[in-house]
C-alpha cells in the first residue's frame, strides 16, 4: 500500500513523505504544485493526504471544523487571515491529484493514539514539516486499512495503521 502526505505550504517549499505500507519510501520538497504533482508520479501513490482545507465553508466554519470541535479537536477555519491562501492552494492540488484526502497531523497523532517521539524516532523526518508529511502519509495508511471516519472531506484516523508504536 503506497500512500504519500503533504505538508502544503504557501510561501516555503511543502514537505513531503512516501511511504509503502508501514516504511519509509521518501522525504521530498517541493515549491509549486506542479512540482508535487510531478515529485509524487514516479512513486503512484495509492492516495494522498494533504495538510489543508480542501474545500471552502459557506460560512466561517466548514462541518468538519464544528464536528472536530465538538471532539476537543482544534483546526483553524479555511479562510482565516493566511489559512485562505493554503485553502485554495489545497482546493487546487487536490484537483490536480485526483487522489487527495484532507488531513490534519496534529489531529490524526491524537486519533490515532501514536507517541511522537517513537514516530519521529522510526522515521527521522529532516524537519518539522516532514514529520507532518509523515503523520499525513499515516492517515493516508489508516484511510486505506478502513480506519477512519469521514466527516466531509476530511479523514479522521480511528486506529493505528501500523504495529510497531
Amino acid at each position: 500500500m503506497r500512500v504519500a502526505g503533504v505538508d502544503l505550504a504557501v510561501v516555503r517549499p511543502s514537505a513531503i513523505a512516501v511511504l509503502d505500507d508501514c516504511e519509509l519510501v521518501a522525504y521530498l520538497s517541493a515549491m509549486e504544485l506542479e512540482e508535487i504533482v510531478s515529485a509524487l508520479s514516479p512513486y503512484r501513490p495509492a492516495v494522498v493526504a494533504v495538510d489543508a482545507p480542501l474545500s471552502k465553508p459557506d460560512g466561517w466554519l466548514r462541518d468538519v471544523e464544528r464536528e472536530l470541535r465538538k471532539l476537543g479537536y482544534r483546526l483553524l477555519p479555511p479562510l482565516l487571515g493566511p489559512m485562505a491562501r493554503l485553502t485554495e492552494r489545497g482546493i487546487q492540488l487536490a484537483q490536480m491529484l485526483g487522489n487527495a484526502i484532507e488531513v490534519h497531523p496534529k489531529t490524526s497523532l491524537r486519533a490515532m493514539g501514536l507517541d511522537p517521539q517513537l514516530v519521529y524516532s522510526r522515521y527521522r523526518p529532516p524537519t518539522k514539516d516532514h514529520f507532518d508529511a509523515v503523520l499525513a502519509a499515516l492517515t493516508a495508511l489508516a484511510y486505506l486499512k478502513g480506519l477512519y471516519r469521514s466527516i466531509g472531506p476530511f479523514v479522521l484516523p480511528l486506529g493505528n495503521p501500523c504495529q510497531y508504536t
